[in-house]
């Protein structure tokens, strides 16, 4: 496995990585600075992606305790489904590892559903499926 790059979660991707690559992650890595309180995120967490022979892309999570996760990431999905799916395995990582639900569904006790529409992806309410906010847009939608 090659390591390409890190980067900080909510800062620019380095030019070497795909650009299909860099709006998703920064999306992503600007709602995750939206836990809920008394939750946080392991210490030095950021961006980190790899490349295997034949596997392809992997892309995930490190920080200062090691690598939190990786997922083969295909970047030549389109932009919406691309940016849903990176969401998708950051909360995946979140609820299952560091015990954080993120992010909390406004009015209920389950967390938003990261999902496509069109070329954009957005936080649904998982009971009503209702779009209620753009991801990278959690921050506006508060």
């Amino acid at each position: 496995m090659r390591t390409i790059a890190a980067w900080p979660l909510d800062g620019p991707a380095p030019a070497d990585v795909p650009a299909e690559f860099h709006d998703p992650c920064a999306r992503v890595g600007r709602d995750l600075r939206h836990l809920p309180a008394g939750d946080r995120l392991p210490a030095g967490v950021r961006w980190e992606l790899s490349e295997e022979h034949y596997t392809g892309f992997l892309l995930g999570l490190g920080a200062a305790r090691g690598l939190l996760f990786t997922r083969e990431t295909d970047p030549y999905l389109p932009p919406g489904p691309l940016t849903a799916y990176v969401a998708e395995q950051v909360q995946d990582h979140l609820t299952g590892h560091e015990f954080v639900q993120w992010p909390a569904c406004p009015g209920h006790t389950h967390p938003l559903v990261p999902a496509a529409t069109g070329a954009q992806a957005w936080w649904h309410c998982r009971r009503s499926g209702r779009p209620l906010v753009r991801i990278g847009d959690l921050a506006a939608g508060r």
